[in-house]
This record gives structure tokens, C-alpha cells and sequence, in this order.
């Protein structure tokens, strides 16, 4: 069996590289910041999971999503979230560095 660490199965991306996945590719692009911070400003077709209030299911939905790339305000919450995804089994997860904020500051798109 090989052996492995949790973050190489999870990938940091940077904006422009999210930008162009999102171009390109179909994408599940997931908000894990609150209610509040979402509806002031977030990535054009990003669904929300707030990480304070991820459920089982939640987790279970997830780890069956392809192409999964979580963010929050500045990457550590994202970050979270994706090591407990990994040490359940998902194979590649993709975090945004810098969050909303590095997005924010690359003068990317909202809602």
C-alpha cells in the first residue's frame, strides 16, 4: 500500500488557475463560509456548505462530488474542511489560496 500525505491529495490553486479551470472545465466549486459572508459577495456559481454546520451527509455529498474546489474568506477553513475530506477518502480536493480574498484582489468576478 502506498503511502501518503494529506496534502498531496490536496491541491492549492491559485485565482487565475481557478479562473481558467472554471472556463474550461465542469466544476464544483464549494463556499464553506456562513450565510452572511456568502450573500455579501461570492464565485459566480459557488454553492454553499458552511463548514461550521457540515453535516454527515453533507461530508458524504462531498466526497461524490468531481472536480471538488472548496474556498472561504482566506483559505483556512477551506483548508480544514479539505483534510477531513481526505482522511475520509477523497482522493484529490483543490483549495484556493488566498480565498474569496486573493480572489477579490485579482479583481475576479462576485455575486
Amino acid at each position: 500500500m502506498t503511502s501518503f500525505t494529506i496534502t498531496e491529495k490536496i491541491i492549492a490553486i491559485s485565482p487565475q488557475q481557478l479562473q481558467q479551470k472554471l472556463a474550461t472545465e465542469s466544476v464544483t466549486l464549494v463556499d464553506v463560509r456562513e450565510l452572511s459572508e456568502y450573500q455579501q459577495a461570492h464565485i459566480p456559481g459557488a454553492i454553499l456548505k458552511p463548514s461550521s454546520t457540515l453535516s454527515d451527509s453533507d461530508m458524504k455529498q462531498l466526497l461524490e462530488w468531481e472536480n471538488l474546489v472548496l474556498y472561504c474568506r482566506s483559505g483556512r477553513r477551506s483548508r480544514q474542511v479539505a483534510e477531513k475530506l481526505v482522511s475520509l477518502g477523497k482522493q484529490c480536493v483543490f483549495d484556493l489560496q488566498g480565498g474569496i480574498i486573493a480572489w477579490q484582489e485579482a479583481n475576479l468576478p462576485v455575486e
